[in-house]
């Protein structure tokens, strides 16, 4: 089961794809992972943890969504 959070979890994380929530069409989630998925990793050692991130504001396409994700991962390092 995916956890959905409002707010990035502490910790890095990636987003691996940008999607519509189910409720309305304007609603968006990123799927957020905490091992980068560009690098190589020995993924035996321990499970990758994931959650669902909600993007807030409304957002008329999977661009202006994951724009909105960028600013809001950006602000908070």
């Amino acid at each position: 089961m995916i956890e959905y959070r409002d707010r990035p979890a502490p910790g890095n994380w990636f987003a691996l794809d940008v999607l519509r929530a189910t409720s309305r069409k304007w609603d968006w989630v990123a799927l957020m992972v905490d091992i980068d998925p560009d690098e190589d990793h020995p993924w035996g050692h321990r499970a990758v943890r994931q959650h669902c991130l909600r993007i807030p504001g409304k957002h008329r396409n999977v661009q202006a969504a994951r724009h909105a994700l960028e600013d809001m991962m950006a602000t908070r390092h």
